[in-house]
């Protein structure tokens, strides 16, 4: 190799090795200058952000309507009624109905009324008021799905029964509902499913509390409707009896809406169930004239 290159290749090595050397100086001094430690402002700024995210309070729940809360209440309480009626075959009862026909509210109905659950079937007989004592329904979906008999009072029942269509106008002019419409679980079911489905804004207020029905302890709700449900529901205020042995329905009252210049409709039905007889296992013939 040339000699001239020889000497240009060893003061390239000096002068690199001098430039490493300076650099290094350089750094120490600048690390003396921060006296050794880190800049952790990052790291500690982020872990402030987690910090105050964390102890920030929760946001408020968004509050329940108290109507709705009662809503669910009352609901459960009709549910544990249709629990109640899943374990009861038949069952004897003596209602108490009142009803209001072509405007006019009528006497008290006095009925001992049997129903059986499964093959639905149903038995009324009518002990007052007395210019129906003696009159009977009877109705068995499996025997005849759209028919009933029907026994008379006083003279007509010496006839005995004849079959009528479930929607005679005869049957028709004295109850507001058919008999294939009759009993605990039917009504039950009917409030379940115009209550569950009740907007809140048709709500006025709903009541649940402890109360009684002829002496007997029950769990007493009445929900009052508010204007705005007028001409979409029947009833502006429904008052309901759920016996607190048992859980099932023992009494039912439906006020319409009020007129002008009233404070309430008026009773536009009412039953009451007494003196119930859960699963006396009653024969076929009982349901069959």
């Amino acid at each position: 190799m040339p000699v001239f290159v020889r000497r240009a290749q060893t003061a390239l090595l000096y002068v690199g090795t001098a430039l490493i050397s300076l650099l290094l100086v350089l750094r120490s001094e600048t690390l003396a200058a921060d006296d050794g430690s880190w800049d952790d402002s990052v790291f500690n700024n982020s872990v402030v952000a987690e910090s105050k995210e964390s102890s920030a309070p929760p946001e408020r729940e968004a509050s329940v309507d108290p109507r709705a809360k009662r809503m669910t209440e009352a609901l459960a309480t009709i549910d544990r009624a249709e629990k109640a009626l899943a374990t009861i075959s038949d069952y004897t009862c003596h209602m108490t109905m009142k009803e209001r026909l072509n405007g006019k509210l009528g006497v008290d109905n006095k009925v001992d009324l049997s129903v059986r659950h499964g093959q639905f079937a149903v038995h009324m007989k009518w002990h007052e008021p007395r210019s129906m004592a003696g009159q009977e329904v009877v109705y068995n979906r499996t025997v005849a799905p759209s028919r009933m008999r029907v026994k008379g009072a006083g003279f007509l029942g010496s006839v005995g029964f004849i079959s009528l269509g479930l929607d005679d106008p005869r049957a028709k002019s004295t109850s507001r509902h058919t008999v294939a419409e009759a009993g605990l679980a039917n009504t039950v079911a009917r409030v379940k499913a115009s209550w569950s489905r009740l907007p809140v804004e048709h709500i006025a207020d709903i009541q649940i509390e402890d109360g009684s029905l002829g002496g007997r302890p029950c769990r007493h709700i009445v929900l009052t409707n508010s204007e705005s449900a007028r001409g979409t529901l029947e009833f502006q205020r429904t008052t309901l009896w759920f016996d607190a042995a048992t859980g099932l329905l023992a009494g039912l009252d439906g006020h319409g809406w009020p007129a002008a210049g009233q404070k309430e409709g008026e009773l536009l039905e009412s039953y009451h169930y007494h003196n119930m007889r859960l699963n006396p296992a009653l024969p076929n013939q009982h349901f069959t004239r």
